[in-house]
């Protein structure tokens, strides 16, 4: 039996192609696929703006910046997550304070609501929310745009792990994709940030290049940029912020553009594998599945299951290791990011709120994901299914 991994990047020739086009053209980098790529995603998403950058980390760091995030903004970001949802705060010098999931392993409502009504009480209200599209699945989107009307903050959407049209759900002001290959379409190492808002595209474009500029209208320095008869000056630009590079290639950008056009069926064959583990694990006593979200499509990026550990008598690592013997790779998504030692000790010393987050440890304790991707067949999703009701009984 060959390894089946818990996650893989599909390839094909029409990829290949694509990359191959813009390797043969004028422009590795800084040229015209990058933006055919924005527009795909724009067109595909429904949102206005779309800015590629190097990788979906990248991406989060430049939607802190454009939300405004500084030393001492309290923001927050939930429990099980990757831990770029959190650092992305952190490079800008906030404050994070993390809010439970609920039982789709999403922000949870009420533990966001207790959190934004204390810093209001005590006057800091909060700066920024990012809610995570964990595994695929999507917080409560209605809920969670009526608490951003309530008070007033930035809403960041990681949906790293999801990309589908917007306007089914609407609400944040920034939602972000990453390209890795596991993800549902890859550029290698990618990442992106998609927006309705002309202000944060700005501010999004300009940190993603230094914080350079050459367009003429954004111009200050009057005198440098013109010349004595009012012309711009041809080599002109003015660094206006202290930005980065955080730049995508082209090539990236084509491979990218390629993959999406058959995002849908990858999202769809995801679906079906999940299918067929419900269908044969769903019976088993000690195995269950998180929530589904009523308020959009599970992308299942991941099929994580939820296994009662110390009722089978057996440790995670005694089941990972029987089904690695069997061909079998899984994966555990995530740690608690609050108990990571980073952060776990500035909570400690006080530099870091400290909120309990029950249902986030309840969660890990007993999370396995299971291989999930499109090119797996319907065999080896039983073959997942064998073994895992074997070892769990």
């Amino acid at each position: 039996m060959k390894f089946i991994p818990y996650g893989r990047q599909e390839i094909t020739q029409a990829d290949i192609d694509a990359v191959v086009e813009v390797l043969k053209s004028d422009f590795l980098t800084q040229g015209p696929a990058i933006e055919s790529f924005e527009q795909a995603v724009c067109d595909y998403v429904g949102k206005r703006h779309a800015v590629a950058c190097c990788n979906g980390t990248a991406a989060l760091h430049l939607a802190a910046l454009a939300a405004g995030v500084a030393p001492g903004d309290i923001c927050i970001v939930p429990a099980i997550t990757f831990a770029a949802s959190a650092n992305c705060i952190s490079y800008c010098g906030g404050k994070v304070v993390f809010a439970d999931v609920d039982d789709t392993v999403t922000a949870s409502y009420d533990s966001c609501r207790a959190i934004l009504e204390k810093y209001r009480a005590e006057k800091h209200p909060v700066k920024a929310v990012v809610t995570v599209d964990m595994a695929g699945n999507c917080c409560d989107r209605k809920a969670f745009k009526r608490l951003k009307e309530e008070f007033g903050f930035v809403w960041i959407s990681d949906s790293c792990h999801r990309i589908v049209p917007e306007k089914d759900c609407g609400g944040p002001d920034m939602t972000v994709y990453s390209f890795h290959p596991v993800k549902h379409i890859t550029t290698g190492e990618g990442g992106m940030v998609v927006t309705d808002s002309d202000e944060l595209a700005e501010n999004l474009r300009l940190n993603r290049t230094h914080g350079i500029t050459k367009d003429h209208k954004r111009f200050v320095n009057n005198s440098e940029a013109h010349d004595k008869n009012g012309e711009i000056n041809p080599w002109y630009y003015e660094m206006q912020t202290l930005g980065f590079n955080y730049r995508i290639t082209d090539f990236q950008a084509a491979l990218g553009a390629s993959q999406l056009k058959r995002l849908d069926r990858s999202v769809l064959r995801r679906q079906q594998i999940v299918e067929i583990y419900k269908k044969h694990l769903g019976e088993c006593k000690n195995i269950a599945f998180p929530k589904v979200s009523e308020s959009g499509i599970h992308a299942y990026h991941l099929a994580i299951v939820l296994i009662d550990f110390e009722k089978i008598g057996k440790t995670r690592a005694a089941v990972m290791k029987y089904l690695r013997e069997n061909s079998i790779g899984t994966q555990v998504h995530y740690i608690p990011v609050p108990i990571l030692p980073y952060y776990a000790e500035k909570a400690n010393l006080g530099e870091l709120p400290n909120f309990e987050t029950p249902n986030s440890m309840c969660y890990y304790k007993k999370a396995l994901s299971l291989p999930c991707f499109p090119t797996m067949s319907d065999d080896d999703a039983l073959w997942v299914c064998e073994h895992l009701k074997r070892i769990c009984e």
